[in-house]
């Protein structure tokens, strides 16, 4: 499964998926608009996902977004402004 920016994502949408989804991590695809790193951003526990070490941005220990069916949302706990608004659609 892939995170695919939805219309509702700060930075647009695009039609490429921009994460791909394996076990409980998540990795960044190479349409991804940031340079590509093959090391996982993200690591889903239950329905909230954290950080991974290996994220380009500093480390912190609260989770960033909340998946919600095949919804992605950012927590309160992201760093960007939050919006209630979905950012990744999982399909």
């Amino acid at each position: 499964m892939n995170w695919y920016p939805a219309v509702t994502h700060p930075k647009g949408y695009t039609g490429l998926a921009w994460f791909e989804i394996r076990g409980n991590e998540v990795y960044q695809t190479v349409t991804h608009p940031d340079p590509y790193t093959a090391l996982p951003w993200f690591e889903i526990r239950g329905n909230e996902v954290y950080q991974t070490v290996t994220h380009p941005d500093p480390y912190t220990a609260l989770p960033w977004f909340e998946i919600r069916g095949n919804e992605v949302y950012q927590t309160v706990m992201h760093p960007a402004q939050y919006t209630a608004l979905p950012w990744f659609d999982i399909r």
